[in-house]
């Protein structure tokens, strides 16, 4: 928990009844995440807590069931800087039909030396590559349930962000890595979105960003901690529930942008609306350059 939790600024988003409709929200043990599936519990959903830590996810759970008495949650262990993790995970819930899957399992580090389980740099490993053989692991799902969608967690910081032919190769600056994960994150519901139009496959895919939004993530330092002390200084950082909205508009919008924020503060805060894309997820051929290296790295083949 953040050592000065900050209050919610915004009035709860009115979600559709989502009664019927499984979800799985990763990182959901905390900040964002559990913000994301606390509202989608509470508009019926019966939804999967994705975490990597047993005790955590529980008391998340039990925190949901606090506030929304019948709440259908349950807890599903996975270690995203793991594939191994990943493929265990997704062969657990690959046979029920998956209606929503939120990517938002994220993590910061100040070791530029860190790496996954699998060797990979840690914050590209867990950011993007993880979300990827998640998405993969758990397609057959997504197909199952017609009209399913998955929303990729970006950040205002993917702007900045590139993919360069070392992407997931650790050694580099902790801030650069980040930033290219989430514009990763990005490039990938871009290039989801693409492929499932063209095989006429009924998954939609978007992203979303929370703006400044105070998170877990913000205590193991690395640049998430920058975002919280701008946004502090500046007055513009949001609660976990204020920066879980953008993410909650972009999973129940009847029809979705490609890209979701907060609307006031050049994107760091306020009601959620639809965002600017960075510049660099439009550069031509990048979600293919991205989608080919993406299967290299992880030996996870994936085509809608």
């Amino acid at each position: 928990m953040p050592a000065h939790p900050l209050p919610d600024r915004l009035p709860p988003l009115a979600l559709p009844d989502l009664s019927g409709r499984r979800a799985v929200v990763t990182g959901a043990s905390s900040g964002i995440g559990r913000s994301t599936a606390s509202a989608l519990a509470g508009a019926g959903a019966d939804v999967v807590l994705a975490v990597r830590d047993s005790a955590r996810g529980e008391a998340a759970a039990a925190r949901i069931r606090q506030r929304h008495p019948q709440a259908r949650v349950r807890v599903e262990l996975v270690e995203l800087g793991s594939l191994v993790s990943i493929a265990d995970f997704t062969a657990r819930l690959a046979d029920e039909p998956l209606h929503l899957l939120v990517n938002n399992a994220g993590t910061g580090s100040r070791n530029r030396d860190a790496r996954t389980a699998d060797g990979f740099d840690l914050q590209v490993g867990v950011n993007y590559l993880g979300a990827w053989a998640v998405t993969a692991g758990l397609w057959p799902a997504l197909r199952a349930a017609g009209r399913a969608r998955v929303v990729n967690l970006g950040s205002l910081v993917a702007a900045r962000g590139r993919i360069e032919p070392s992407f997931g190769r650790p050694g580099g600056p902790t801030f650069g890595s980040y930033r290219n994960s989430k514009l990763a994150m990005v490039v990938f519901a871009g290039e989801l979105r693409r492929r499932c139009a063209r095989a006429r496959v009924d998954v939609s895919a978007v992203a979303a960003h929370p703006g400044w939004s105070q998170t877990a993530i913000f205590s193991a330092g690395g640049p998430p901690a920058v975002v919280e002390t701008l946004g502090r200084l500046s007055g513009a950082l949001q609660s976990p529930n204020d920066g879980a909205q953008p993410v909650l508009l972009a999973a129940t919008d009847t029809r979705p942008a490609a890209y979701y924020g907060p609307t006031r503060r050049g994107g760091a805060s306020g009601p959620p609306g639809p965002a600017k894309l960075p510049a660099a997820a439009l550069s031509s051929g990048i979600g293919e350059r991205l989608w080919d290296l993406s299967m290299e790295l992880t030996g996870v083949a994936f085509e809608p």
